[in-house]
């Protein structure tokens, strides 16, 4: 008898745990290296995947992966359409006021500077060159941001698309100029493209704060997840990840 208890306990214990865990649907945006990107199998990789995943194993979250257009993510979180989102999201104030954030994860101003990514053979060496070109960057990114806010002040014209990748085949046809991408970004560009190179872009902006992970407001997955981000800071498992990635 004592037996039989003892094997239903386990059983109880055992189904009552997986009956417990809990999915959340977590967006994110291929096509921004190292991120976030499709490898060779069609499977998720980058730093923003191996971290989030890393954060689900520490809270006991399962994953439903969601790859969206970067420009649709706080609206959708807005609309309660998921649970999180990490697709290396600058916590800018205006995007504040819509979700909320974890407590950045990478904040290195080296990797988070602003370049140009042009051809070799472009004339571009600073903000001084850019008259009458035309400079790319992905829909609802800080960089868009940033090339429309400073666009009448060096007289260039934009292109705002949904993917990197739309722009850097443009800028090999010519018809655009330069794309602008943080420093991690472009140093994978370069790593995979010969025919470009990259050009500090000297103007500031806030794409310095760093990146969190979003949460629709309220959420009480923020607390959760920025108690597990601070076990892997203390573990060295964030620091594990940003050396594979960035270093």
């Amino acid at each position: 008898m004592k037996k039989t208890i003892i094997i239903s306990l386990i059983i109880t214990l055992l189904t009552g745990c997986k009956a417990n865990t809990e999915t959340i649907t977590v967006l994110t945006s291929t096509g921004y290296e190292p991120y976030e990107m499709v490898d060779t199998n069609g499977e998720l990789s980058g730093f923003d995947i191996e971290l989030f995943e890393a954060l689900a194993q520490e809270t006991g979250y399962e994953i439903k992966w969601k790859d969206v257009s970067f420009d649709g993510i706080i609206a959708a979180l807005q609309a309660n359409q998921a649970d999180a989102a990490i697709a290396g999201i600058t916590p800018s104030n205006s995007r504040k006021e819509k979700v909320d954030f974890s407590n950045t994860y990478y904040n290195s101003e080296d990797g988070l500077i602003n370049y140009l990514i042009v051809m070799n053979d472009s004339s571009i060496t600073g903000v001084s060159d850019l008259e009458a070109k035309v400079l790319g960057a992905q829909l609802g990114t800080i960089q868009a941001d940033l090339v429309e806010e400073i666009k009448s002040i060096y007289n260039f014209e934009t292109d705002l698309r949904n993917i990197n990748a739309q722009i850097i085949q443009e800028l090999k046809s010519g018809r655009i100029d330069a794309l602008v991408v943080e420093s991690a970004v472009a140093d994978s560009i370069l790593d995979s493209e010969n025919t470009f190179k990259k050009v500090l872009l000297e103007v500031s902006s806030e794409s310095i704060t760093g990146n969190a992970i979003a949460f629709p407001k309220d959420s009480n997955l923020t607390q959760d997840f920025n108690n597990a981000l601070e076990t892997l800071k203390s573990n060295g498992k964030l620091k594990e990840l940003v050396d594979k990635w960035f270093n």
